[in-house]
């Protein structure tokens, strides 16, 4: 996070199986499938949920959750690589990013790849390839 100028913030991750993710994905996008992430912001309610966190020491970003069975899916021969990738999604659709439009794909696409390559670099490992966001459906 602080490569993304966050002095201190919080984030839960869970890893989590197809029948969970897929439960998560029909109540929270309407989508009766699994996913490989999704992504919760703090500063967003729910539907039909009337809940404030309340304030504390440190900010509470929001929830990113992962099916590990989708990401060993997406890439079976690098599944660390995928998990950091998810991780960094997830993280920038907390922070209010999306790929909803071509332009905002782009720039999703960008902080992605830079935020990789700086970890990467800091592990001193070579920059993981980073696929070109395509716009999704809103």
């Amino acid at each position: 996070m602080e490569d993304l100028g966050i002095s201190a913030g919080s984030v839960n991750c869970r890893l989590t199986g197809t029948r969970e993710m897929t439960r998560l994905n029909r109540a929270f996008s309407g989508q009766d499938a699994s996913t490989d992430v999704l992504a919760f912001p703090a500063r967003e309610a729910a539907a039909g949920f009337d809940f404030t966190l309340p304030a504390g020491p440190v900010p509470e970003l929001g929830d990113i959750v992962i099916s590990v069975p989708e990401a060993l899916g997406n890439a079976p021969r690098r599944p660390v690589e995928e998990l950091r990738l998810l991780s960094v999604h997830g993280l920038l659709h907390v922070l209010g990013y999306d790929h909803h439009g071509a332009e905002e794909a782009r720039r999703m696409t960008v902080e992605t790849r830079r935020l990789l390559r700086l970890a990467a670099t800091r592990r001193g490992e070579a920059a993981p390839r980073v696929p070109k966001l395509v716009p999704a459906a809103p």
